[in-house]
């Protein structure tokens, strides 16, 4: 009886211990779609400045470009797209 319940208490406490974070797979991660950016949200600004953006009404992360919105010295409506992983300007467009 007492190994029984030796047993069941050890088989219990493993079921509930911590167990290590398993790494993902290199192939995985550049395979699930994730972009990591390394261009930030203030150096994602500075750049749109560079650019010509002197108000900024909307700065977005989305699909691996920042999409910042706002307008330029004129007063005249801006967009701009700036890749999150280099920093290119991709698109501007001015109204």
């Amino acid at each position: 009886m007492r190994y029984v319940l030796l047993a069941l208490g050890l088989s219990v406490g493993l079921a509930f211990a911590p167990m290590p974070p398993i790494p993902m797979p290199a192939a995985f991660a550049q395979t699930a779609g994730a972009v990591t950016p390394q261009i930030g949200r203030q150096q994602a600004r500075r750049i749109a400045a560079a650019s010509g953006v002197v108000r900024v009404k909307e700065i977005e992360l989305d699909d691996g470009k920042w999409e910042i919105e706002g307008t330029d010295g004129a007063g005249r409506k801006i967009e701009i797209d700036i890749d999150a992983r280099s920093g290119k300007v991709l698109r501007i467009e001015r109204d």
